[in-house]
């Protein structure tokens, strides 16, 4: 899973690369997509939302994008990892979409990122081939898994940048 989350970030971002005049830039973004639907076509990595929104579709509303959605469920089997991943989800989703100008509330969605990341060390056991912190990384590349999340991602990171945040301390599944 670690391996293909990689890839279909690295071949997300290069798909979403490109544009100007160049010939050769555009024959090769071409081909990277052509590559992409191949290996989505395979089953070889999820297919995954690559529209030019911050939001995807979210059907039911839930605050989380339905590709995700579906690949927490095919990914996690038990019930309490899969509503570890969703919380967390949610939250990377949240960055999307908060206003990255207004400070406070880049906090509240950079705490409920910290809640999500950190029920998902207590619900998931690295012993297991499912290591927490992999568990997170992944969840991150698919929400950011087009050049426009990925850079409004990087934008709420920098929104947060001399501002200090602590350890949820006990439970922090909701």
């Amino acid at each position: 899973m670690r391996n293909k989350i990689l890839i279909l970030s690295l071949v997300g971002v290069l798909a979403g690369c490109g544009g100007g005049s160049d010939n050769a830039a555009d024959e090769t973004t071409q081909a990277a997509k052509e590559k992409l639907v191949a290996l989505e076509a395979s089953g070889a990595i999820p297919k995954l939302d690559r529209s030019n929104t911050l939001a995807g579709t979210d059907a039911n509303s839930n605050g989380i994008r339905d590709d995700v959605e579906t690949l927490i469920a095919h990914n996690y089997t038990s019930s309490a990892q899969r509503t570890a991943a969703m919380q967390t989800a949610k939250a990377l989703q949240s960055a999307l979409t908060v206003d990255a100008s207004d400070v406070s509330a880049v906090k509240m969605v950079d705490r409920k990122i910290s809640r999500g990341i950190n029920c998902i060390y207590s619900k998931f056991d690295a012993s297991h081939d499912q290591n927490p912190a992999q568990v997170a990384k992944e969840l991150e590349a698919i929400t950011t898994n087009t050049k426009q999340r990925l850079l409004t991602y990087l934008r709420f990171n920098k929104a947060l940048d001399g501002t200090s945040s602590a350890l949820p301390e006990g439970d922090s599944c909701d």
